[in-house]
């Protein structure tokens, strides 16, 4: 009986993850076209709003509303939306100090959580298309004509653009996350190539302000909903990699550690409301959000299985062998946690402890969906204000 829970547990749990991480992201190089030729950019520009959700944000805010009309698009044609979450700081001060009539700035009655405030900002745009932004995010100078110029096509409903997040000076530590951001931009690129991604940056996203649908009152995650809302009503979701945008990790594992614990709990509460997207009637959207996303967040639990099924029958060579493996593994990922708790770099190791730390985030955001210990009510993750328009 031992022998078939243990083989169970591990081919399982062996399986789903190296569907999620290995067999998935060849699958799409199997269907995946070659990447489009970029559509023409349209005759007329729309109107367009960029929303901007805050919570004590006086070092961004300035460059933020500078960034974004610094942009390569008709200036007459854009403006800026505000949302301040009873900041405590300067964010409604220096936003006030703008008399442009572009850049507006609504102010809560009470903290309500981002979700809410962008549910505020997105009743009060008056462009065409909403452009959903952090007020920590960077915009390159071409982002909007980039994501702009997909909507020309009327089966498009919201196009994602890339983030490429820049490690902190001296913040070794958390360039694992920079990678995995870049392994997830692969992944994008290659969903958009077959048909659609599913998935966003939360920085980087627009839609037709005519689709939008109110986020969950509740709601944690706003990067997904809007788009599987898309997709819901008929229209294709794109990412384009030329639409580009940057943003600085946190100044430490702890601080990105505390981020993904909060995604995690997002992401599990995103399923529960919009798990039937993965119904097969949804075609490569279902195969998308199962393989990239409920996957990748059952990854902790996968793992867990592989771990118990190998000590099962660890009298059997070739699981003995991966049990070895599993211990080495996570001999390395904590040496990694050590010499970064120490302030030295191995890349490798860190590398490993950063997948591994991923993978206890998302079993402790699970835990905290699970609880309803989840916070509606976000708090920003300290960040510099180190970065400047391009």
């Amino acid at each position: 009986m031992l022998e078939i829970v243990g083989g169970v547990l591990f081919w399982v749990g062996l399986i789903g993850v190296a569907h999620t991480y290995v067999l998935y992201p060849l699958s799409l190089l199997l269907i995946a076209r070659r990447s489009p030729p970029p559509p023409a950019e349209p005759t007329e520009w729309p109107e367009v709003s960029i929303l901007v959700p805050a919570y004590n944000e006086e070092a961004h805010i300035a460059a933020k509303i500078e960034n974004c009309f610094a942009l390569d698009y008709p200036s007459e044609k854009i403006e800026v939306l505000v949302g301040s979450d009873c900041s405590t700081d300067r964010t409604g001060e220096i936003v006030r100090g703008y008399s442009d009539p572009r850049v507006r700035l609504f102010e809560m009655e009470r903290r309500v959580g981002k979700v809410e405030v962008l549910n505020r900002l997105a009743k009060e745009a008056r462009g065409n298309l909403l452009i959903f932004t952090d007020a920590n995010t960077v915009f390159d100078r071409g982002v909007a004509r980039k994501l702009v110029r997909h909507f020309g096509d009327s089966t498009v409903g919201a196009v994602s653009g890339r983030m490429d997040m820049i490690p902190p000076s001296g913040a070794a530590e958390v360039r694992g996350e920079n990678l995995y951001r870049r392994y997830e931009i692969l992944l994008k690129t290659l969903e958009s190539n077959a048909g659609g991604t599913c998935g966003a940056f939360g920085g980087l996203y627009a839609i037709r302000r005519e689709q939008f649908v109110p986020f969950y009152s509740d709601g944690l995650d706003d990067d997904m909903v809007q788009l599987l809302h898309a997709i819901e009503q008929g229209k294709r979701v794109i990412f384009d990699p030329e639409a580009l945008s940057f943003e600085e990790t946190g100044p430490s594992l702890g601080e990105e550690f505390r981020r993904r614990v909060r995604i995690g709990a997002a992401n599990f509460q995103t399923l529960a409301k919009l798990g039937h997207m993965m119904h097969p009637r949804h075609g490569a959207t279902a195969y998308i959000l199962f393989s990239h996303k409920l996957l990748r967040w059952v990854s902790p639990f996968l793992l867990i299985a592989v771990l118990l099924g190998s000590l099962l029958l660890r009298h059997i060579l070739l699981y003995k062998v991966v049990l070895w493996l599993q211990i080495v593994w996570y001999g390395i990922a904590a040496l990694g946690g050590l010499l970064s708790w120490c302030g030295i770099s191995l890349p490798g190791a860190i590398l490993v402890y950063h997948f591994t730390l991923l993978n206890v985030a998302f079993l402790l955001g699970f835990f905290n969906w699970l609880r309803g210990e989840h916070q509606v009510i976000w708090e920003r993750t300290d960040r510099s204000s180190s970065l400047k328009s391009p």
